[in-house]
């Protein structure tokens, strides 16, 4: 049995040794030196299979990026992008309970910038056994050490077989368990601004784990600066920020800026500009000039606060959601706050939120709580919601989601004016600045 299981790669070594029935003029290392030979096809058969699994991850990001701009789409003409025909539920506004037969569809997940909010497949990898060439002979090459002169197993440099997965095929069918709010990192609900020759996108993607007895479990933040010019004549300018020591952040932001950049004239002056020698930034295409992080536990980032309050008596589950804005600074638009319910569970609301609107999506067994705009100016910094739902296990509210968007980042980077170095002249520029929340639970 050990024989036939290693046929194949006795053969292979029998057919170095003797050719034509003469024996061949060849030692043990030269046979072993041929055997463990790379194979030029193998390595491109790979390549064309990671090249395959890495397109349908990106076709998987653009159709829920489209999805995600339909939703933002319905939600600036006033209509409720949550709400389904398929399903049943009950909506309200404000203190009013209706019965309705619109729902919530949870959005499809979307992979950002981790891998966690990847669909999963449909079904596993199917999998199949090949040959590689040039590895360390394992458990199926005993046989064959044996043979040459009793050599050890791990010590063969013989063929050896492998499981190599084929393509994936995933599903762009949102799955039915609670899953994280998509990235809206490039989906943003406010008005575009007009274009000038001087562009300038900020984005910000923020990721927050919070505990439900309080504290901040994990956070990270990150942002980038972009510049698109469309004028060669303003080619060469110069981006004005606060500099990185003045930030309320200092000690746990961290900046990097693109090669091209003068790093002095950052770290000292807080301007972005072109080193000595280079003839001015790209025309027509966009260009990352400026990049930064934040990591850590610190609570005093986080620009709104959720508190779950879950408790059993009597078979009866009643269950206190609040909201509250910690950073009065920014107002936060199209918040979604997400609680999960016991499967199959019907919740009788006992207070109505004052604002927004809540849906129910039994299909998920999630209830879904809208606030179009979370700000001073609106006056809804803070707001409740409480029901009731038979079950006594606490755990089964968690995690909740929460999804925003805002104009304005957490940071503090800002641009504070666009010169021309030649002659210090003023710059005109148009500015594109969106907060996104790439994952924001409450477990």
């Amino acid at each position: 049995m050990d024989v036939m299981r290693v046929s194949f790669e006795i053969l292979s070594a029998w057919d170095e040794v003797i050719s034509l029935g003469w024996r061949e003029n060849v030692s043990l290392q030269q046979v072993r030196s041929i055997l463990e030979m790379e194979s030029h096809e193998e390595k491109i058969q790979e390549i064309i299979a990671r090249n395959k699994e890495h397109e349908a991850k990106e076709e998987l990001k653009r159709r829920a990026k489209q999805l995600e701009l339909q939703r933002r789409e319905m939600t600036r003409r006033g209509q409720n992008p949550y709400s389904t025909n398929s399903s049943s539920g009950f909506t309200s506004q404000n203190n009013s309970y209706t019965p309705s037969a619109p729902s919530y569809d949870a959005p499809a997940p979307q992979r950002s910038y981790n891998e966690e909010h990847a669909p999963a497949p449909t079904t596993k990898p199917f999998k199949t056994k090949g040959m590689q060439l040039g590895a360390k002979g394992g458990k199926n090459n005993t046989g064959l050490a044996q043979a040459l002169d009793g050599l050890d197993a791990e010590e063969s440099l013989l063929m050896q077989r492998h499981e190599e997965p084929q393509e994936q095929h995933y599903s762009s069918a949102p799955s039915p368990a609670p899953v994280a709010a998509p990235a809206l990192t490039d989906v943003s609900p406010f008005e575009l601004p007009e274009q000038q020759d001087v562009h300038l996108v900020v984005r910000e993607s923020l990721t927050l784990e919070l505990n439900r007895d309080g504290g901040v479990d994990f956070l990270s933040l990150r942002g980038d600066l972009d510049l698109r010019i469309a004028d060669p004549a303003k080619a060469v300018l110069v981006i004005a920020l606060p500099p990185p020591s003045s930030y309320d952040k200092a000690n746990d932001l961290q900046f990097k800026t693109h090669p091209n950049v003068d790093k002095n004239a950052w770290a000292q002056q807080g301007e972005i500009k072109l080193k000595e020698g280079k003839k001015g930034f790209p025309v027509g295409q966009g260009l990352g000039v400026l990049k930064w992080r934040m990591t850590g536990t610190d609570e005093s980032v986080i620009p709104i606060s959720i508190n779950c309050w879950p408790s059993s008596d009597n078979g009866i589950c009643t269950v206190n959601l609040e909201y509250e804005l910690e950073n009065t600074s920014i107002s936060l638009h199209n918040v979604l706050v997400s609680i999960a319910l016991p499967p199959g569970s019907q919740p009788a609301l006992s207070e109505a939120p004052s604002n927004g609107s809540y849906s129910l999506n039994p299909e998920t067994s999630r209830l879904d709580w809208v606030i179009d705009e979370v700000s001073v100016a609106a006056g809804t910094t803070s707001g409740s919601l409480e029901f009731e739902v038979d079950g006594d296990d606490v755990d089964a509210f968690f995690p909740v989601v929460v999804d925003f968007v805002s104009q304005k980042g957490l940071s503090g980077v800002e641009i504070l004016s666009v010169t021309n170095p030649a002659d210090q002249s003023q710059v005109d520029f148009s500015i594109d600045s969106l907060l996104a929340v790439d994952k924001y639970e409450v477990v």
